[in-house]
């Protein structure tokens, strides 16, 4: 077999259960690139890697055996060299076209109809992309939407998608949503980082450093990038990439004609489809022999429908629903309907899609219609089957029937299993059935189950994930409102896998629960994200999340609130080496927590002062909060508090150089995190001890201190730190002389950090290097 073989079983499981490359490296703990690389044949696999790799994937025990073999075999000692007579050995085959990059394409269009004049245009591009990058703006005559801009865009990419092996990126800017603001540039290249592997370790903070990383990224690679719905060329601009080796196609009802002026972009304008090219359409999607036996029914329908693709679809799919149904039936119900929905229109008095959306949704089941009434409360961009669940307040399995119901009638789409989405115009009609047909208690109702899913899930899943960590304090919610059912999580994994999963939807249900006037909801939503936030390293959402607590707070009166809210604010702002603002923010929660009476946050807060002191390089004024700090805790009888303030100060008197103090502290500190049982805090303190050690030359005191603290670490689950300790054990044993101790410790840290595709990779890659280098010197 070898790694080959064992490529074919990873690649056939994981397709198998429909997951991507880095759906897998999520639940698995292995990087994507890993994985991509083991598909390819490329990497001979760790047998720690398939373990991981197996369990994730669910194979069975009888199956495992075979995939260990597999990965056994790939280690095989390399064949006896052949004769030098002998021609020399064919280079490796090359990974298969895409097997090494995100394919974030949506589903190919199978009723893709027509349009073979835009196609051609699109073809000629190829031909420049090696020598320059194309941006393609796809725009409909009249600016409107549902002509079929996306699905044209989508279907070339497929077309060409193995022209790009290095991967096909895709993201909906919407430009047009009347909900919410455009996505910004700097949100867009996050997710393609993320895509392409980068891990969040790695991602800069601000924007311009984010856009810059991923032009980078890029440099050099056949990458196909889609950016669908877009509304300027300043939210697309950013994101071009300087590569002469990729294809950028640019959707947008606008012409933007700055892009075709300035970036060079290539405009096709799409109109709506010929007749000829609708009646192909209701061909494919109704037979050939039904267009054939009704031409003028079909005909009429064309000009009703006024030849949108978006609602010659939905038509097509209502007429299939009822195959004995005469075509005419439907053109007589379509020309004597009244026009609603005006945001669709070519301008003739038959062009209203509402009349067609109306088709599907009056022919639902009473349940069915009802859902998808509700569905047009909630803000997006996708929906779960438990969240759509709570949100009408009915069993899951029978929402999950009507979603079903839904998606059949062309009603909503599943951009992946188990999540659904609207068009932005079936949305606006969803809402606007809702405001007619819906009570106003009805629509509080649901809005109300809608914010307790999201509230209730997301505070189990911070518990999970943040039981141990001093960043999560659990919340006071009130019960979820009746027909509410939270996710069932049930394990950290899970939990962080939600969150992602969530995280954008998290962004609008927040704003939507803000406008709702839901100032309890809102605060409490932001509470239960910070933890996920924070290690997340997502900066720029903990900010906007944090400044709408921070409103909603203030709009409730309400000072606690408004001091953690500035609190969270103060941490974003140090976190992004903004410290000024984040002394400021700080220094009001600070006087907000002594107004209120809430001694341990200002406790806590004097902590978060002093990292921002540390940060400027203050190391006095850290100590003087730390103690400050510590005071607090000691009055309240707090043993954790007063651990983390006495590592604090006994971390920043090292820095000023007073060791042994430094040392005395942190011992005490040791002391009570352990009388507290805080796991997180021991590791840190012992980290601290070793530093200590190692800084005083008492080398042989500061391993069993760092031993203790990886030990702690591995616990606790901290995986990206167990490398640093490694880090810190390699160079202790240096100092002592032990080369090779030294050489073990830095390369297991290596291989931590090459996992997770961390920069620190190179400072330890570097270190191993001097060590080979110079042999009998240390440091």
């Amino acid at each position: 077999m070898g790694a080959a073989a064992f490529a074919a079983l990873l690649r056939e499981r994981r397709l198998s259960v429909g997951w991507s490359q880095d759906e897998l490296a999520d639940r698995s703990g292995v990087s994507a690139r890993s994985i991509s690389a083991l598909e390819a044949g490329g990497r001979r696999p760790r047998m720690s890697s398939v373990v991981r790799l197996a369990e994730a994937l669910g194979v069975a025990p009888d199956a495992r055996a075979h995939w260990l073999a597999a990965a056994r075999e790939s280690d095989a000692p390399p064949a006896v060299p052949a004769p030098e007579s002998a021609p020399p050995p064919s280079p490796p085959p090359l990974p298969s076209p895409g097997a090494s990059g995100p394919q974030q394409l949506p589903m190919a269009i199978r009723h893709f109809t027509g349009r073979a004049g835009e196609l051609r245009a699109l073809d000629a591009l190829l031909a420049d992309v090696t020598p320059g990058c194309g941006a393609v703006v796809i725009s409909a005559i009249a600016g409107t939407a549902g002509v079929g801009k996306t699905s044209l865009a989508v279907h070339f990419a497929h077309r060409v998608a193995d022209r790009f092996p290095d991967g096909q990126l895709f993201a909906n800017l919407r430009g047009f949503d009347p909900a919410r603001a455009p996505v910004d540039a700097a949100d867009v290249a996050r997710g393609f980082l993320d895509a392409l592997g980068v891990p969040a370790l790695r991602i800069p903070a601000d924007p311009d450093g984010q856009l810059a990383l991923l032009r980078s990224r890029l440099a050099g690679t056949r990458t196909l990038i889609v950016l669908d719905n877009v509304r300027e060329a300043e939210q697309v601009r950013p994101l071009l990439p300087g590569s002469t080796t990729c294809l950028v196609v640019v959707t947008s009802r606008n012409r933007l004609p700055g892009l075709v002026a300035l970036d060079g972009a290539v405009p096709i304008a799409l109109d709506v489809l010929s007749r000829e090219e609708a009646r192909e359409l209701f061909a494919r999607r109704l037979g050939a022999t039904t267009v054939a036996e009704q031409p003028d029914a079909v005909d009429e329908l064309i000009e009703l429908c006024a030849r949108l693709p978006l609602a010659l679809n939905i038509a097509a799919a209502r007429a299939a629903d009822h195959p004995g149904t005469p075509l005419g039936v439907w053109a007589r119900e379509l020309r004597d309907s009244r026009a609603r929905l005006d945001l669709l229109s070519a301008g003739d008095s038959h062009a209203d899609v509402r009349l067609v959306l109306s088709w599907s949704y009056h022919a639902l089941a009473p349940q069915a219609a009802r859902l998808f009434r509700l569905l047009g409360l909630h803000p997006g961009p996708t929906i779960s089957v438990p969240a759509a669940a709570s949100l009408t307040g009915r069993p899951p399995t029978e929402t999950r029937a009507l979603l079903d119901d839904l998606h059949r009638a062309h009603l909503i789409t599943a951009p992946e299993p188990g999540r659904y989405t609207f068009h932005d115009l079936l949305r606006a009609y969803a809402a606007e059935q809702a405001a007619a047909l819906e009570p106003p208690q009805g629509r509080a109702g649901a809005t109300r189950r809608m914010l307790d899913h999201y509230l209730h899930t997301a505070h189990r899943a911070a518990g999970l994930a943040y039981a141990d960590d001093a960043s999560w304090h659990p919340l006071d919610l009130a019960r979820p409102a009746a027909g509410v059912t939270p996710e069932q999580l049930t394990d950290r994994q899970q939990a962080l896998a939600w969150y992602r999963d969530e995280q954008p939807v998290l962004e609008r249900i927040v704003d939507a629960s803000h406008a709702a006037g839901a100032d309890l909801h809102t605060w409490q939503l932001v509470g239960a994200q910070v933890p996920y936030l924070l290690k997340s390293g997502l900066w720029q959402q903990w900010q906007r999340a944090g400044e709408t607590a921070l409103a909603a707070a203030r709009r409730a009166g309400d000072p606690d609130r408004r001091a953690h809210a500035h609190r969270w604010l103060g941490q974003v702002h140090r976190s992004q080496d903004r410290q000024p603002e984040a002394q400021r923010e700080l220094r009001l929660a600070l006087a907000l927590f002594e107004e209120t009476g809430d001694r341990p946050r200002e406790g806590r807060t004097r902590l978060d002062l002093a990292i921002a002191h540390g940060e400027v390089r203050d190391d006095a004024e850290a100590v003087a909060e730390s103690r400050r700090a510590l005071a607090l805790f000691e009055e309240l009888g707090d043993p954790s508090g007063q651990a983390l303030a006495l590592n604090s100060i006994g971390w920043y008197l090292a820095q000023q150089g007073e060791l042994r103090a430094a040392l005395t502290h942190c011992r005490r500190a040791l002391d009570l995190a352990r009388e507290a049982g805080n796991l997180p805090g021991q590791s840190s303190i012992w980290d601290s001890i070793g530093y200590i050690h190692h800084r005083l030359g008492e080398y042989r005191e500061a391993l069993p201190a760092y031993h203790e603290s990886l030990d702690l670490r591995r616990a606790v689950g901290d995986y990206f730190l167990q490398a640093d300790i490694h880090t810190h054990l390699g160079d202790t044993h240096l100092a002592l002389g032990d080369r090779e101790a030294a050489r073990a410790d830095w390369t297991r840290g290596l291989a931590i950090l090459d996992d997770l595709q961390h920069r620190d990779a190179e400072a330890v890659r570097a270190r191993l290097h001097r060590l080979d280098a110079a042999p009998g010197t240390d440091r």
